[in-house]
């Protein structure tokens, strides 16, 4: 809860009871000079003194924590002991926001049971009726809101905040009903809920307007400031600022904890908004100013931050990491305000080279961020059992039902978990048995080509050897003239298995020569002259050695065209012949075709055959 939401209760709760449902009383100028000197200065007892001790309490209450407190002390001595129940209700409720304002939350909670308690015997007692139990119920229970608020149980601060609600509209108390709407407000724009914080605002604003007090626009206007500043609006968030201003500038000694919380405002939105650092600054200046005159923590705490944050963006890192610390020392209640503590002190560290002090606000920030989760959960669970059974059960039934659908976002996401664990399983064993069926057939690609090599050499040394041999010791004219033929063929064959012009000259020139010693095989290069990688060359290469093979065998053709294709991009062979054709899908298992294809595939190529009874056309393109 922003500090600002402290003077809006104390706005709405201060409000004496004999008043809440009259005509506006501008208690913030209450005068208590006058009641001194009267206690001092006459003997009083029972109610006259009482009355007194509630002028005195309520007076002080904005500008001497601690005379205020003391006076609802004495309040409440006297009340129990002078069964006064409605002024017991209201010592406990006084004592209540004073331990609020110091950040003493479970203090503040055992004061307002306590008035709490006090009500409920005002419901046995004939001396009050409807409207005084009214005035002490939608008090109570506006200040429990906040209470529930400040502590993250949110769904129980908007609870006590609904049943203050009705009151107030029961018995037109305008402005009460303008403060709730803006601490609903606020609550939204902790929640980072802006369309529905600006509407609570709105709505506070409107009844805030209908009261005639300047002071009861001023928080809301402060409100949609803060919320257009974190919608991005920030022209408009100046403009409600400004609005906001005005009456705490006329009334500053009585508003001096909300001009503090104004100027930050101001501050924060030229800071994050225009970036006008300077301009912050000045703000920044008249708001600590201001902080040395209180001793509202809160408020102090959100004025050191700002500083602090200044600081900052102007990188004075150890000026940054001294107000945060201050801010600190003033408040460390509010585990949120703290979060943005943490990230200053450790960015501000972590500039200077103080790593372990950074680490260790790091360590602190995610602890806080856990704690809020822990804590809200908790929260979240212990709420249903302080739920009244009556009037509560549709909002305990949502609650279930939320936790209904939390349950199965939880299975859902167990679930999801769980496939997506199968499917990255699944995902990893084809992944791993993609790389062995690549690596085996690199491996067979890289054996064929060995192969081809070795028989290539086997051929021409042995094979070739042994035919020049029988041709120079044969006398038969006709055996010579075999064997020289088939010297001169076992040579060519043994050549073009893996022609050593391909590794020295590239694929263009090895298949130039393959395709010359063909007279129905032609061959044409377009794009530009520039090699391959070698594993893409010897496989373009086997491949269209093997293609025109297989049309010279079985196509029956009159003339085979290959053409080599080569850009920036892609290379590409086309194996084309004027042959008998063939039906693709009869042939597609084919153990020839298919070699061919799952090699282009390797190169992450691809293979396109075309063949009718007019020819035969087979595309390879893979990317260079």
């Amino acid at each position: 809860m922003k500090p600002s939401v402290l003077c809006a209760i104390i706005l709405l709760l201060a409000l004496l009871p004999e008043v809440l449902h009259a005509e506006y009383s501008d208690h913030r100028n209450r005068k208590v000079d006058s009641l001194e000197y009267v206690l001092k200065t006459q003997k009083l007892e029972g109610e006259d003194l009482m009355k007194v001790y509630s002028g005195l309490m309520n007076g002080y209450l904005q500008t001497d924590g601690r005379k205020s407190s003391h006076y609802a002390r004495l309040g409440i001595e006297l009340a129990e002991k002078n069964h006064f129940y409605r002024s017991l209700h209201e010592s406990w409720r006084i004592l209540g926001l004073q331990a609020y304002g110091a950040c003493l939350y479970d203090s503040a909670q055992h004061c307002f049971d306590h008035a709490l308690e006090a009500t409920e015997l005002m419901k046995k007692d004939k001396r009050y009726t409807e409207n005084d139990i009214d005035d002490n119920l939608s008090s109570l229970y506006g200040t429990l809101g906040n209470l529930y608020n400040i502590q993250g149980k949110l769904h129980l601060a908007l609870d006590y905040y609904q049943k203050a609600l009705p009151i107030f509209q029961k018995h037109g108390w305008k402005e009460s009903e303008c403060i709730l709407f803006y601490n609903v407000g606020e609550l939204y724009l902790e929640l980072a809920n802006y369309k529905a914080a600006e509407s609570n605002y709105m709505n506070a604003l409107k009844a805030g307007q209908q009261t005639g007090d300047s002071l009861m626009v001023s928080g809301p206007y402060s409100g949609l400031a803060m919320t257009a500043l974190n919608a991005g609006e920030y022209k408009k968030a100046l403009e409600y600022a400004q609005n906001s201003i005005v009456y705490y500038q006329n009334h500053a000694d009585e508003e001096l904890e909300s001009l503090l919380d104004g100027y930050v405002l101001f501050a924060r939105i030229y800071q994050l908004g225009f970036k006008d650092i300077n301009k912050a600054q000045q703000y920044m200046s008249k708001a600590l100013l201001l902080a040395e005159k209180t001793d509202a923590l809160t408020n102090v705490s959100d004025a050191y931050a700002q500083q602090a944050s200044l600081c900052l963006d102007r990188k004075e890192w150890q000026q940054a990491i001294e107000w945060a610390e201050r801010a600190l020392d003033a408040n460390d209640q509010d585990p949120q305000h703290n979060i943005g503590l943490y990230k200053t002190l450790a960015h501000a560290h972590s500039a200077i080279g103080h790593s372990a002090e950074a680490q260790h606000y790091i360590s602190m920030l995610y602890d806080t961020m856990e704690e809020q989760t822990t804590t809200k959960y908790q929260s979240a669970l212990s709420e249903m059992e302080v739920r009244y059974q009556t009037l509560e059960k549709d909002a305990q039934l949502r609650e279930l039902e939320q936790q209904h659908r939390m349950d199965q976002l939880r299975n859902w996401l167990f679930i999801s978990i769980i496939v997506i664990l199968v499917i990255a399983v699944v995902v990893i064993v084809q992944v791993n048995k993609q790389r062995r069926r690549i690596s085996n057939m690199q491996a067979r690609m890289q054996g064929e080509a060995d192969e081809r090599t070795r028989l290539g050499r086997d051929l021409h040394d042995r094979l070739g050897g042994l035919l020049t041999s029988i041709h120079m010791q044969s006398e038969d004219a006709h055996i010579q003239k075999l064997s020289k033929l088939a010297t001169e063929e076992m040579r060519r064959v043994a050549h073009h298995l893996m022609p050593a012009s391909l590794k020295e000259q590239g694929l263009a020139t090895a298949l130039r020569d393959f395709c010359r010693v063909n007279p129905i095989v032609s061959f044409a290069h377009h794009g530009q002259d520039l090699r391959l990688p070698e594993q893409q060359e010897v496989m373009l290469y086997c491949a269209t050695h093997e293609l025109v093979n297989n049309a010279l065998k079985h196509a029956e053709a009159s003339h085979i065209m290959v053409q080599l294709m080569i850009d920036e991009e892609y290379a590409a062979v086309i194996v084309a012949d004027n042959g008998k054709g063939f039906d693709p899908d009869a042939v597609s298992n084919n153990m020839g075709l298919r070699n061919i294809r799952e090699r282009v595939e390797l190169q992450e190529g691809r293979m396109n055959v075309s063949s009718s009874s007019a020819g035969t056309e087979i595309n390879i393109e893979i990317p260079r």
